[in-house]
């Protein structure tokens, strides 16, 4: 999954660009990106430029200054905030005096910005202050996190939580129990990543065990269950237990679904005297939000610790309506024959062997999750400008050997666009002068048929056919080649 996502994150950061780059801004989008070379060069220069940077081992207390000062400046034409990163240890004093400025905690940027880049002064000295987290900014943090704009509220949170030692208790229980969803989700974070810099010290999270307690059953719209995780991250054996809990593992609570979720993922085994009752609860319920998560993420609990009677139940829901549940019995049923991770095996072959030396069923496998993934997020041209497009013959085998047809037919509609050869290999990301003819043929094909690729998009969002249940059955009857190699 994390591959995808570093594919995805090299579209993302072309549109960055986009609004980022310095000097004169560019108009347009992603499309625009696509269609036009001249974009792809600035592209490919920007990133250059930026990599290169550097900044004297001997700069001065003055200079310093200088860049911090221009922190409060909303456009950054020559890199300032990068710079002032590689500054590291120096500015550190100085930006925390900068905490302390009365205009620090009153100035916002204006409309115009890109959905990436920092929405404040602030926030931009919050985030070069992250990767050394200084308790001796605990201090000036601390009023940050009863200001009256969620924004400044939220980023005080992330960077006390990173900070972890007691000097950020009270304060960080504040925006624990904050009335802001992120806020909460956002000392979360900072927390986590405090844990794995080892910073955290034990007084400290045996302060804040409590307080992420109370959010277990907490309605929210932004924590996608970081409390359950972050809790067995802290104190596994502690968390277990208050986890299965009755307060919490029952079926009124909303939000049993992140901690059986945590659970699964940490590779807990959940007792039968506590699962049992709970799945033939939530099974009459399985076809609601948000208990078919519940449900589901039941299912393959089960599956870890299974009983005569739990592949009958897994085989039925092979059947069943909803889409969540379908995938979970799939998976379920790949778990009990030691399957349990058929992903992570692959990508894991990936990284060692290269996509040439996997074997068949694994280049079918990958290469039919990521044409789904990226499609889903943004759709067949998305696919086709990043470089999983190259697999693309293997992502139309692979679809027809799970069964996919429907799917199939969409894929291949999408290849004779590019002609009689399909779409051509090569690298579609970097100087023009450096990409194969695939970037050639998709802008040709964007300025001619604008609309071509995104009713195939369409047609793609309205299958029915569930990757997810069909890549799962495809892993266990190929099974020799998705277990963990001991």
């Amino acid at each position: 999954m994390n591959y995808f996502y570093v594919l995805a994150a090299i579209v993302v950061g072309i549109i960055a660009y986009l609004v980022f780059k310095p000097g004169k801004r560019a108009s347009g989008g992603f499309l625009d990106w696509v269609t036009q070379p001249s974009y792809q060069r600035a592209a490919a220069d920007y990133f250059a430029a930026r990599q290169a940077l550097t900044v004297p081992d001997d700069i001065s207390q003055e200079d310093i200054q200088k860049m911090i000062d221009r922190l409060f400046q909303q456009d950054d034409d020559d890199f300032n905030a990068d710079r002032l990163k590689l500054v590291g240890i120096k500015a550190v004093p100085l930006l925390i005096a900068a905490l302390e400025n009365p205009q620090t905690a009153a100035a916002k940027f204006g409309a115009g910005g890109h959905a990436c880049d920092a929405k404040s002064p602030f926030e931009r000295i919050v985030r070069l202050l992250e990767p050394l987290a200084p308790a001796e900014a605990a201090k000036p943090l601390a009023p940050y996190v009863q200001h009256t704009d969620e924004h400044f509220r939220k980023y005080a949170a992330n960077a006390l939580g990173n900070i972890g030692t007691s000097e950020v208790i009270e304060p960080l229980l504040l925006a624990l129990d904050d009335t802001d969803d992120y806020v909460r989700s956002f000392a979360m974070m900072g927390i986590q990543r405090g844990i794995k810099a080892e910073r955290c010290t034990s007084e400290f999270l045996d302060a804040m065990f409590p307080a992420i307690t109370k959010l277990l059953d907490r309605q929210d719209q932004s924590t996608s269950g970081r409390a359950p995780k972050l809790l067995l991250t802290m104190d596994a054996e502690r968390a277990i237990t208050t986890l299965l809990s009755p307060s919490y593992f029952n079926i009124a609570n909303k939000q049993v679904h992140y901690i059986l979720r945590a659970l699964n993922a940490a590779g807990c085994t959940i007792p039968h005297e506590t699962l049992l009752p709970f799945l033939n609860a939530v099974k009459p319920l399985s076809g609601q939000y948000p208990y078919e998560y519940s449900y589901a993420e039941a299912l393959l609990a089960y599956a870890r610790n299974p009983d005569a009677s739990a592949d009958e139940l897994l085989r039925s829901e092979l059947n069943s309506a909803n889409e969540e549940v379908q995938a979970a019995a799939a998976k379920a049923l790949s778990i009990m024959s030691g399957v349990s991770n058929a992903r992570e095996v692959v990508f894991e072959a990936l990284s060692k062997q290269g996509f040439e030396n996997l074997a068949a069923a694994q280049k079918h496998y990958y290469a039919v999750f990521m044409y789904d993934a990226e499609v889903r997020n943004g759709g067949h041209t998305q696919y086709f400008v990043n470089s999983s497009g190259d697999h693309w013959q293997f992502a139309l085998e692979g679809l027809k050997a799970i069964g996919a047809e429907a799917r199939a037919r969409i894929l291949q509609a999408a290849t004779e666009f590019f002609g009689t050869t399909g779409p051509a290999k090569g690298p579609t990301i970097g100087p023009a002068t450096a990409c194969g003819g695939r970037r050639r043929q998709l802008a040709a094909l964007t300025k001619k048929q604008p609309t071509a690729l995104g009713e195939l998009d369409r047609q793609y969002y309205a299958c029915d056919e569930n990757i997810e249940a069909l890549l799962a059955q495809y892993a266990l009857k190929h099974s020799s080649h998705f277990v963990v190699q001991a």
